[in-house]
């Protein structure tokens, strides 16, 4: 069995698995159950945990772990399948798309030979990131079955909704009722962490939703358990849409409907126009509903005053304009090499400096992301990697419309895929929705559904007809998780060190945890931020001279691997307190020009609205 014999279809119309007596469950990349189970935790549970208080990152490091664990569990199993298993050998196909990804994976591996990279630890942790799309793309393109995709998207809204209940009580001071709740009262986020981010989620689930709700008209007539169900999901849809109305995120809301108006036309196409526009209306009308009643009971008024400064102000692109004017210096900055992997947000300030030169009436900030994930990967790949993301996706899009032209159906989870890709790739334009592991994750389930529709299934440049090849592939799929593991695993350790810092009352033991955590690749630039944090607060606390200047010179080190506006203003406040000119005036030039003055070693702001100095 190949990966194109995986759904057979007759009229665009998934008839499933072909289980006869050539084709075995033993040929699968990864056996059904294990494939199910993981996927499950991977795509579902992420956005509805967060750390809490027994691990130094207080949010996202249980997400990693859920959401990278069975990643790493899947292509491991895989990867030993592929070199053990004669049978699995034989069905599997690397399709052309996949081997592309492969290419750019492998290329960025070797990107430290030629791009400054200055964080080992940033760039190790994108690198797994990157390549764990990649594993999940595989083993999804080469064995998910049709008929799970539901059960993953009703996990996703039920998800959802509890985050928008989390919301609801965030937002009223009144989170601690639950020990499961992110403590951020007065936030609208839920556990995503983030606003953006919980809008982006809530559009996920809603447009699955909406898709099992359209395909549904398709089939009549109705089971009684058919209709509560369908009742059941238009209950979940409507919770959402009133979080994401609530979540104010004007990207989200535009995204969602982006990727509604692709499935609408798709679910037209193939299944008919009359149903799809009926159940299209029924949806709509919950999102007219669900709106008016957040502009009269909630924060709709607050997405209403957003919207119209979006308009009125067009000109700043949703105040994103100083951060793209930085982002395009970046790339002009290193347009070949890029500035590495991951390295977007430590080379921000030097563009920022760069970019105010020239556009001096630029707003100045600091932020990780560039708003557009396309610019971002430009500025860290460079020209090559860049084109090759361009290429990749106008091949698929080009692939979409001829398939579109040809009038050949496609499966039902095929529109669901395509609608998504849009939904998602038109966020991405605006935010950072592949910087979220747990909102990134479904891409390349989308990617793996839709291209045995939209792409070939195999090509002869990526024919693969040696064994040995083939098993050199499985075992660096092996070692790639692997490592992978053992690099969380590893971080886990050393978070919980940092942790442990923070609640020992002896400085000595304090030193020790936090030297163990250096040790740790993945929390090393932390541990090693902190180290210098605790010599300054020892430093206050016993005034001992060694001490800070031990602390400063270990924050200034780190500054110039990662600059942050956090540890600029922290450098520039303890510089002018102790009157160290020269240090400070190679600080300052990563402000904005004409906004501070330098007298006697001692900095002052002329105007302190770009730049918030409160004290040590």
């Amino acid at each position: 069995m190949n990966s194109s014999d995986i759904f057979s279809r007759k009229n665009g119309q998934q008839i499933g698995r072909d289980h006869s007596a050539d084709t075995h469950a033993s040929d699968m990349l990864v056996p059904e159950p294990f494939l199910f189970g993981f996927l499950f935790i991977s795509l579902v549970l992420p956005n509805i945990v967060f750390s809490g208080l027994f691990w130094f990152e207080s949010l996202h490091l249980m997400k990693w772990v859920t959401a990278f664990l069975p990643i790493g569990i899947l292509v491991a199993i895989a990867g030993l399948r592929i070199i053990f298993l004669k049978e699995v050998r034989k069905s599997f196909v690397l399709d052309p798309f996949g081997a592309v990804w492969l290419f750019l994976a492998l290329l960025l591996l070797l990107q430290p030979l030629w791009a400054p990279i200055t964080s080992w630890t940033t760039f190790a942790r994108e690198w797994f990131f990157f390549a764990a799309l990649w594993g999940l793309y595989v083993v999804a393109r080469c064995g998910l079955e049709g008929k799970l995709l539901p059960i993953f998207l009703w996990g996703a809204s039920v998800n959802a909704a509890l985050n928008v209940i989390f919301a609801e009580l965030q937002i009223r001071g009144a989170q601690g009722i639950f020990p499961l709740i992110y403590p951020t009262p007065g936030n609208y986020i839920g556990n995503t962490g983030q606003q953006n981010m919980f809008g982006l989620w809530l559009a996920i689930a809603m447009f699955g939703s909406a898709w099992i709700f359209i395909r549904s008209g398709a089939g009549e007539p109705k089971k009684p358990l058919t209709r509560v169900l369908s009742i059941l999901n238009l209950l979940l849809f409507s919770t959402n849409a009133w979080g994401i109305w609530n979540s104010t995120s004007r990207s989200a809301v535009i995204s969602l409907l982006a990727g509604l108006g692709v499935l609408v036309f798709l679910e037209g196409r193939r299944s008919g126009w009359s149903s799809v526009f009926r159940r299209s209306a029924v949806l709509a009308a919950i999102l007219a509903v669900t709106f008016s009643g957040t502009i009269f009971f909630a924060r709709g008024n607050s997405f209403v005053m957003k919207t119209r400064d979006m308009i009125e102000n067009f000109q700043t692109v949703g105040n994103r304009d100083s951060i793209w004017a930085t982002a395009g210096t970046m790339f002009t900055m290193h347009p070949v090499t890029g500035v590495g992997l991951g390295h977007f947000k430590w080379n921000y300030l030097d563009a920022q400096r760069e970019m105010l030169r020239h556009f001096p009436d630029m707003k100045w900030q600091y932020t990780y992301w560039a708003h557009n994930e396309i610019l971002q990967w430009f500025c860290e790949t460079g020209i090559i990697g860049g084109l090759i993301l361009l290429a990749m996706g106008a091949w698929w899009l080009l692939a979409f419309f001829r398939r579109m032209k040809s009038g050949e159906g496609i499966s039902p989870e095929a529109v669901w895929a395509c609608g998504f890709l849009f939904l998602i790739w038109f966020n991405a334009l605006w935010t950072r929705p592949f910087h979220r592991i747990e909102n990134a994750v479904w891409l390349p389930l989308a990617f793996a559904i839709a291209n045995r529709d939209i792409l070939p299934p195999r090509a002869a440049w990526t024919e693969i007809r040696r064994p040995w090849i083939l098993r050199g592939l499985g075992i660096a799929m092996c070692t790639a998780a692997t490592a992978g593991v053992m690099f969380l695993v590893s971080g886990m350790i050393g978070d919980r060190d940092m942790r442990v810092a923070t609640l020992e009352k002896s400085p000595l033991m304090q030193r020790s945890f936090l030297e163990s955590a250096t040790r740790r690749l993945m929390v090393s630039d932390v541990a090693q931020r902190q180290m210098a944090y605790h010599y300054i607060g020892q430093a206050e606390k016993i005034k001992k001279v060694e001490y800070l200047v031990e602390g400063l010179t270990r924050l200034h080190l780190y500054f110039l691997r990662q600059p942050h506006s956090a540890e600029l203003v922290r450098l520039l406040v303890w510089y002018s307190d102790v009157r160290e000119t020269k240090l400070l005036e190679s600080l300052a030039v990563y402000l904005k020009p004409g906004t501070y003055t330098i007298e006697s070693g001692e900095i002052r702001f002329n105007s302190g609205d770009y730049i918030n100095i409160t004290g040590k």
